[in-house]
């Protein structure tokens, strides 16, 4: 694919007409035209989690666009992000375990993967026969 090189995240559009990628060292979300052969950058902002609605009109996506986590959406048709929901009060998983997500249920209502979970530390006295 032409300059797809330093892209990852590809999402196909449910047309298969575009595809959403995030750039490798900025993380700015990209998109690529499939019939034109051509990529545009869609944002300047550090996105994560790209993903379509089911109707292909919108990428949907979270950033710390305004210095909170939230989960945004973009118009495909021009470009401007709109805020759909605070992830701020969210507990996320910082670091190991099952990372971070956020995708979109099939009514296209966001999702987002949360910490609930503790941590416990168990001692065995094993004692063999």
């Amino acid at each position: 694919m032409n300059g797809s090189q330093g892209m990852w995240w590809p999402r196909l559009s449910p047309d298969n007409n575009y595809i959403a990628a995030l750039s490798v060292n900025t993380y700015h979300l990209m998109l690529f035209d499939v019939k034109a052969q051509k990529w545009t950058e869609l944002t300047q902002t550090r996105a994560l989690h790209p993903f379509w609605s089911h109707d292909g009109k919108y990428v949907y996506f979270d950033s710390t666009v305004g210095g909170e986590l939230a989960f945004y959406r973009l118009p495909i048709t021009d470009h401007k992000p709109e805020r759909v929901a605070s992830l701020k009060d969210v507990k996320r998983i910082a670091s190991g375990g099952v990372p971070s997500w956020t995708g979109l249920a099939p009514d296209d209502s966001p999702l987002a993967l949360r910490d609930i979970s503790t941590f416990e530390i168990y001692a065995l006295d094993w004692q063999l026969p």
